[in-house]
Protein backbone atom coordinates (compact mmCIF):
# COMPACT_ATOMS: atom_id res chain seq x y z
CA UNK A 1 0.00 0.00 0.00
CA UNK A 2 1.12 3.59 -1.03
CA UNK A 3 -1.48 6.11 -0.72
CA UNK A 4 -0.61 9.15 2.11
CA UNK A 5 -2.29 10.88 4.79
CA UNK A 6 -1.91 14.68 5.99
CA UNK A 7 -3.31 15.14 9.24
CA UNK A 8 -3.23 18.38 10.79
CA UNK A 9 -0.11 18.72 9.68
CA UNK A 10 1.88 21.54 10.94
CA UNK A 11 5.53 23.53 9.42
CA UNK A 12 7.32 25.64 12.11
CA UNK A 13 10.23 27.80 11.44
CA UNK A 14 10.83 29.46 14.68
CA UNK A 15 8.07 31.89 14.94
CA UNK A 16 7.26 31.49 11.71
CA UNK A 17 4.46 28.95 10.22
CA UNK A 18 4.63 28.38 6.49
CA UNK A 19 2.48 24.75 6.69
CA UNK A 20 -0.91 25.53 8.39
CA UNK A 21 -3.17 22.33 9.95
CA UNK A 22 -3.33 21.00 6.09
CA UNK A 23 -5.16 17.63 5.83
CA UNK A 24 -5.06 15.87 2.65
CA UNK A 25 -5.46 12.26 1.45
CA UNK A 26 -3.54 10.73 -1.86
CA UNK A 27 -4.95 7.54 -2.83
CA UNK A 28 -2.93 4.44 -3.87
CA UNK A 29 -1.75 5.01 -7.81
CA UNK A 30 -3.07 8.64 -7.75
CA UNK A 31 -1.53 11.50 -9.38
CA UNK A 32 -1.68 14.27 -7.25
CA UNK A 33 -0.14 18.00 -8.08
CA UNK A 34 1.21 20.85 -5.22
CA UNK A 35 0.58 23.81 -7.54
CA UNK A 36 0.67 27.57 -5.81
CA UNK A 37 3.00 30.42 -6.15
CA UNK A 38 6.63 31.18 -4.87
CA UNK A 39 7.13 30.70 -1.32
CA UNK A 40 3.47 29.28 -1.03
CA UNK A 41 4.58 25.90 0.66
CA UNK A 42 4.22 23.36 -1.65
CA UNK A 43 8.19 22.29 -1.52
CA UNK A 44 7.90 22.55 2.10
CA UNK A 45 4.87 20.32 2.30
CA UNK A 46 6.54 17.63 -0.52
CA UNK A 47 9.75 17.82 2.22
CA UNK A 48 8.11 16.68 5.10
CA UNK A 49 6.04 13.82 3.03
CA UNK A 50 9.76 12.65 2.07
CA UNK A 51 11.67 13.26 5.26
CA UNK A 52 13.81 16.23 4.95
CA UNK A 53 11.65 18.40 6.52
CA UNK A 54 11.00 17.69 10.08
CA UNK A 55 7.11 17.52 11.12
CA UNK A 56 6.32 20.21 13.37
CA UNK A 57 2.85 19.16 14.44
CA UNK A 58 0.19 16.70 13.03
CA UNK A 59 0.76 12.50 11.37
CA UNK A 60 1.78 11.64 8.02
CA UNK A 61 0.87 8.06 6.83
CA UNK A 62 2.08 6.34 4.17
CA UNK A 63 0.22 2.89 3.32
CA UNK A 64 -1.29 3.36 6.62
CA UNK A 65 1.45 2.97 9.06
CA UNK A 66 2.76 6.35 11.19
CA UNK A 67 5.85 7.92 9.36
CA UNK A 68 6.83 10.86 11.63
CA UNK A 69 9.67 9.78 13.09
CA UNK A 70 10.31 6.74 10.29
CA UNK A 71 14.12 7.95 8.37
CA UNK A 72 13.53 8.75 4.90
CA UNK A 73 15.28 6.22 3.80
CA UNK A 74 12.76 3.76 5.29
CA UNK A 75 9.54 5.60 3.73
CA UNK A 76 9.41 3.38 0.98
CA UNK A 77 9.82 6.72 -1.69
CA UNK A 78 11.87 7.75 -4.60
CA UNK A 79 12.42 11.37 -5.27
CA UNK A 80 13.14 12.85 -7.85
CA UNK A 81 14.81 16.86 -7.65
CA UNK A 82 14.82 19.94 -9.56
CA UNK A 83 18.82 19.63 -10.06
CA UNK A 84 19.26 16.45 -11.61
CA UNK A 85 22.74 16.13 -8.99
CA UNK A 86 24.08 13.32 -11.27
CA UNK A 87 27.62 11.57 -10.05
CA UNK A 88 30.09 13.37 -12.76
CA UNK A 89 32.63 11.02 -12.81
CA UNK A 90 30.16 8.28 -12.99
CA UNK A 91 28.49 6.69 -16.35
CA UNK A 92 24.77 6.52 -17.02
CA UNK A 93 25.10 2.85 -16.00
CA UNK A 94 26.72 3.56 -12.62
CA UNK A 95 24.31 6.88 -11.97
CA UNK A 96 21.22 4.38 -12.32
CA UNK A 97 22.98 1.65 -10.24
CA UNK A 98 24.53 3.12 -7.67
CA UNK A 99 22.09 3.53 -4.96
CA UNK A 100 21.13 -0.45 -5.20
CA UNK A 101 25.01 -0.83 -4.91
CA UNK A 102 25.07 0.73 -1.77
CA UNK A 103 22.42 -0.98 -0.80
CA UNK A 104 24.45 -3.96 -1.47
CA UNK A 105 22.65 -6.28 -3.83
CA UNK A 106 24.17 -8.23 -6.15
CA UNK A 107 25.70 -7.12 -9.24
CA UNK A 108 23.78 -8.98 -11.70
CA UNK A 109 20.46 -7.99 -10.31
CA UNK A 110 21.99 -4.70 -10.49
CA UNK A 111 22.55 -4.94 -14.09
CA UNK A 112 19.22 -6.43 -14.84
CA UNK A 113 17.39 -3.44 -12.78
CA UNK A 114 19.50 -0.79 -14.65
CA UNK A 115 18.57 -2.34 -18.06
CA UNK A 116 15.57 -3.06 -17.32
CA UNK A 117 14.59 1.00 -16.58
CA UNK A 118 16.67 1.77 -19.27
CA UNK A 119 14.66 0.32 -21.64
CA UNK A 120 11.69 1.74 -20.27
CA UNK A 121 13.01 5.21 -20.52
CA UNK A 122 14.45 4.94 -24.05
CA UNK A 123 18.69 5.85 -22.58
CA UNK A 124 19.94 1.99 -23.32
CA UNK A 125 22.21 3.99 -25.93
CA UNK A 126 22.86 6.70 -23.24
CA UNK A 127 24.83 3.70 -20.76
CA UNK A 128 28.25 4.73 -21.15
CA UNK A 129 28.32 8.29 -21.17
CA UNK A 130 29.12 10.82 -18.54
CA UNK A 131 26.76 13.52 -17.61
CA UNK A 132 28.38 16.17 -19.25
CA UNK A 133 27.97 14.37 -22.72
CA UNK A 134 23.82 14.81 -21.87
CA UNK A 135 21.43 16.99 -22.86
CA UNK A 136 18.72 18.46 -20.33
CA UNK A 137 16.48 16.07 -21.54
CA UNK A 138 18.60 13.00 -21.44
CA UNK A 139 19.61 14.03 -18.08
CA UNK A 140 16.16 14.68 -16.48
CA UNK A 141 15.65 10.88 -17.62
CA UNK A 142 18.76 9.37 -15.74
CA UNK A 143 17.82 11.65 -12.43
CA UNK A 144 13.84 9.51 -13.41
CA UNK A 145 16.07 6.37 -14.01
CA UNK A 146 17.61 6.50 -10.56
CA UNK A 147 14.33 6.87 -9.09
CA UNK A 148 12.84 3.86 -10.86
CA UNK A 149 15.53 1.68 -10.33
CA UNK A 150 14.83 1.21 -6.67
CA UNK A 151 11.14 -0.16 -7.23
CA UNK A 152 9.12 2.10 -5.31
CA UNK A 153 5.73 3.01 -5.11
CA UNK A 154 5.67 6.10 -4.15
CA UNK A 155 7.46 9.05 -6.20
CA UNK A 156 7.94 12.44 -5.19
CA UNK A 157 8.76 15.09 -8.04
CA UNK A 158 9.94 18.18 -6.62
CA UNK A 159 9.84 21.12 -9.63
CA UNK A 160 11.85 18.12 -11.99
CA UNK A 161 11.25 20.61 -15.18
CA UNK A 162 11.95 23.83 -14.20
CA UNK A 163 15.42 23.77 -16.03
CA UNK A 164 14.48 22.76 -18.96
CA UNK A 165 13.42 24.74 -22.11
CA UNK A 166 9.87 24.81 -23.66
CA UNK A 167 9.82 22.13 -26.22
CA UNK A 168 11.68 19.89 -23.70
CA UNK A 169 9.53 20.72 -20.83
CA UNK A 170 6.59 19.15 -23.45
CA UNK A 171 8.07 16.16 -24.28
CA UNK A 172 8.78 15.54 -20.54
CA UNK A 173 5.42 15.95 -19.90
CA UNK A 174 4.38 13.33 -22.26
CA UNK A 175 7.48 10.75 -20.69
CA UNK A 176 6.21 11.27 -16.97
CA UNK A 177 2.54 10.73 -17.48
CA UNK A 178 3.46 7.38 -19.70
CA UNK A 179 5.61 6.41 -16.68
CA UNK A 180 2.91 6.97 -13.82
CA UNK A 181 -0.02 5.41 -16.38
CA UNK A 182 2.54 2.43 -16.82
CA UNK A 183 3.90 2.11 -13.48
CA UNK A 184 0.35 2.74 -11.77
CA UNK A 185 2.55 4.46 -8.79
CA UNK A 186 1.58 6.72 -5.92
CA UNK A 187 3.12 10.21 -6.95
CA UNK A 188 3.28 13.31 -5.93
CA UNK A 189 4.46 16.55 -7.69
CA UNK A 190 5.33 20.04 -7.22
CA UNK A 191 5.15 22.91 -9.77
CA UNK A 192 4.99 26.40 -10.08
CA UNK A 193 3.78 25.83 -13.46
CA UNK A 194 -0.37 25.53 -13.42
CA UNK A 195 -0.65 23.82 -17.30
CA UNK A 196 1.83 21.25 -15.96
CA UNK A 197 -0.73 20.44 -12.79
CA UNK A 198 -3.72 20.68 -15.64
CA UNK A 199 -2.10 18.06 -17.78
CA UNK A 200 -0.49 15.21 -15.34
CA UNK A 201 -3.00 15.73 -12.53
CA UNK A 202 -5.56 13.29 -11.17
CA UNK A 203 -6.11 15.80 -8.82
CA UNK A 204 -4.80 19.63 -7.92
CA UNK A 205 -3.91 20.51 -4.69
CA UNK A 206 -3.72 25.05 -4.56
CA UNK A 207 -2.08 26.45 -1.89
CA UNK A 208 -1.29 29.60 -0.88
CA UNK A 209 0.35 30.72 2.49
CA UNK A 210 0.74 27.45 3.77
CA UNK A 211 -2.96 26.71 3.57
CA UNK A 212 -4.56 24.62 1.07
CA UNK A 213 -7.31 26.81 -1.19
CA UNK A 214 -8.82 23.71 -3.45
CA UNK A 215 -8.26 20.41 -3.98
CA UNK A 216 -9.82 18.97 -6.96
CA UNK A 217 -9.71 17.64 -10.83
CA UNK A 218 -8.19 19.82 -13.36
CA UNK A 219 -11.70 20.45 -14.68
CA UNK A 220 -13.28 20.55 -11.51
CA UNK A 221 -10.88 23.62 -10.70
CA UNK A 222 -10.94 25.48 -14.16
CA UNK A 223 -14.91 24.95 -14.14
CA UNK A 224 -15.63 25.76 -10.69
CA UNK A 225 -12.85 27.50 -8.99
CA UNK A 226 -13.80 27.80 -5.19
CA UNK A 227 -12.45 31.63 -4.65
CA UNK A 228 -11.03 34.14 -6.85
CA UNK A 229 -7.90 33.33 -5.90
CA UNK A 230 -7.93 29.74 -7.55
CA UNK A 231 -9.64 31.40 -10.33
CA UNK A 232 -7.16 33.72 -11.38
CA UNK A 233 -4.17 30.94 -10.51
CA UNK A 234 -5.72 28.31 -13.15
CA UNK A 235 -6.11 29.18 -16.27
CA UNK A 236 -3.69 30.53 -18.90
CA UNK A 237 -4.05 33.81 -19.94
CA UNK A 238 -5.37 34.47 -16.45
CA UNK A 239 -9.10 34.97 -15.83
CA UNK A 240 -10.54 38.54 -16.24
CA UNK A 241 -11.81 40.50 -12.99
CA UNK A 242 -14.57 43.18 -13.37
CA UNK A 243 -15.88 45.10 -10.63
CA UNK A 244 -19.31 44.50 -10.39
CA UNK A 245 -22.95 44.92 -7.44
CA UNK A 246 -25.69 42.09 -6.99
CA UNK A 247 -28.93 43.78 -6.11
CA UNK A 248 -31.29 41.22 -4.86
CA UNK A 249 -34.74 41.54 -6.36
CA UNK A 250 -37.92 39.84 -6.26
CA UNK A 251 -37.56 38.08 -10.05
CA UNK A 252 -34.24 37.40 -9.92
CA UNK A 253 -30.57 39.09 -8.56
CA UNK A 254 -29.60 41.97 -10.61
CA UNK A 255 -25.97 42.37 -11.62
CA UNK A 256 -24.62 45.83 -12.40
CA UNK A 257 -21.31 45.86 -14.47
CA UNK A 258 -19.99 49.11 -15.98
CA UNK A 259 -23.26 50.57 -15.89
CA UNK A 260 -24.77 47.44 -18.09
CA UNK A 261 -27.13 45.76 -16.06
CA UNK A 262 -28.52 41.59 -16.34
CA UNK A 263 -30.17 38.93 -14.47
CA UNK A 264 -27.86 35.97 -13.93
CA UNK A 265 -30.33 34.33 -11.34
CA UNK A 266 -30.89 34.59 -8.12
CA UNK A 267 -28.07 34.66 -4.94
CA UNK A 268 -28.33 34.82 -1.67
CA UNK A 269 -26.43 38.00 -1.40
CA UNK A 270 -26.57 41.36 -2.20
CA UNK A 271 -23.05 44.04 -2.97
CA UNK A 272 -20.29 44.65 -4.37
CA UNK A 273 -18.60 41.82 -6.60
CA UNK A 274 -15.74 40.23 -8.84
CA UNK A 275 -17.15 39.22 -12.12
CA UNK A 276 -14.76 36.94 -13.56
CA UNK A 277 -14.49 35.77 -17.31
CA UNK A 278 -11.65 33.60 -18.67
CA UNK A 279 -10.12 35.05 -22.10
CA UNK A 280 -11.76 32.06 -23.80
CA UNK A 281 -15.27 33.14 -22.99
CA UNK A 282 -14.68 36.39 -23.91
CA UNK A 283 -16.32 37.17 -27.69
CA UNK A 284 -16.59 39.99 -30.28
CA UNK A 285 -19.61 41.06 -30.42
CA UNK A 286 -22.53 38.90 -29.27
CA UNK A 287 -23.50 37.31 -26.04
CA UNK A 288 -26.14 37.98 -22.58
CA UNK A 289 -23.15 41.02 -21.90
CA UNK A 290 -21.90 43.46 -23.96
CA UNK A 291 -19.40 45.92 -22.99
CA UNK A 292 -17.88 48.82 -25.63
CA UNK A 293 -13.86 48.78 -25.48
CA UNK A 294 -10.90 50.01 -27.49
CA UNK A 295 -8.43 47.45 -28.97
CA UNK A 296 -4.98 47.91 -27.55
CA UNK A 297 -2.73 45.23 -28.99
CA UNK A 298 -3.15 41.96 -31.22
CA UNK A 299 -0.80 38.94 -30.58
CA UNK A 300 -1.42 36.40 -33.29
CA UNK A 301 -0.52 33.05 -32.55
CA UNK A 302 -1.32 30.65 -35.25
CA UNK A 303 -4.63 29.33 -35.50
CA UNK A 304 -5.92 32.07 -32.95
CA UNK A 305 -4.54 35.34 -31.39
CA UNK A 306 -4.60 37.38 -27.64
CA UNK A 307 -6.73 40.63 -28.50
CA UNK A 308 -5.87 43.19 -25.51
CA UNK A 309 -8.49 45.75 -25.08
CA UNK A 310 -9.42 48.25 -22.69
CA UNK A 311 -12.90 49.67 -21.35
CA UNK A 312 -14.25 52.69 -20.18
CA UNK A 313 -13.39 53.10 -16.76
CA UNK A 314 -9.38 51.93 -17.84
CA UNK A 315 -9.74 48.50 -16.92
CA UNK A 316 -7.51 46.10 -19.30
CA UNK A 317 -8.98 42.62 -20.85
CA UNK A 318 -7.76 39.89 -22.78
CA UNK A 319 -9.64 38.02 -24.95
CA UNK A 320 -8.70 34.50 -26.75
CA UNK A 321 -10.44 34.44 -30.00
CA UNK A 322 -10.08 31.51 -33.11
CA UNK A 323 -8.53 32.49 -36.66
CA UNK A 324 -7.02 36.14 -37.33
CA UNK A 325 -9.06 39.17 -36.22
CA UNK A 326 -8.65 42.00 -38.48
CA UNK A 327 -8.08 44.28 -36.26
CA UNK A 328 -5.81 47.05 -35.08
CA UNK A 329 -4.71 49.16 -32.34
CA UNK A 330 -7.30 52.02 -31.32
CA UNK A 331 -9.67 50.20 -32.82
CA UNK A 332 -13.35 50.46 -31.23
CA UNK A 333 -14.92 46.86 -30.46
CA UNK A 334 -17.33 45.22 -28.39
CA UNK A 335 -16.59 42.71 -25.64
CA UNK A 336 -19.60 39.81 -24.37
CA UNK A 337 -19.93 37.02 -22.66
CA UNK A 338 -22.65 34.45 -21.83
CA UNK A 339 -23.96 34.60 -18.46
CA UNK A 340 -23.54 31.06 -17.96
CA UNK A 341 -19.95 31.53 -18.52
CA UNK A 342 -19.43 34.40 -15.74
CA UNK A 343 -17.95 33.55 -12.07
CA UNK A 344 -19.12 35.77 -9.91
CA UNK A 345 -16.96 36.21 -6.28
CA UNK A 346 -18.44 37.83 -3.13
CA UNK A 347 -16.24 40.53 -0.94
CA UNK A 348 -14.62 37.69 1.17
CA UNK A 349 -13.65 36.51 -2.61
CA UNK A 350 -14.84 33.11 -2.34
CA UNK A 351 -17.58 31.77 -5.36
CA UNK A 352 -20.90 32.87 -5.48
CA UNK A 353 -23.84 30.25 -6.85
CA UNK A 354 -27.28 30.43 -8.36
CA UNK A 355 -29.99 29.96 -5.31
CA UNK A 356 -31.20 26.05 -5.77
CA UNK A 357 -27.91 25.30 -8.28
Amino acid sequence: MSGIALTNFVKRFGALTVIDKVNLTVGEGEFVVFVGPSGCGKSTLLRMIAGLEEISDGELSIGGARMNETPPARRGIAMVFQSYALYPHMNVERNLGFALETARLAAGEIKERVAKVARFLKIEHLLERRPAQLSGGQQQRVAIGRALVRSQKLFLFDEPLSNLDADLRMEMRVEIARIHRELKATTVYVTHDQLEAMTLADRIVVLKDGHISQVGTPMELYERPANKFVAGFIGAPRMNFLPGALIGEAAASRLDILGVSHRPGHFDYEGEVSVGIRPEDLMLGGGDVQLPATVQLVEPLGGEALVHARLSNGQSLVLKVQGKPDLTPNAEITVGWLTSKAHIFGADDKALSVKGA
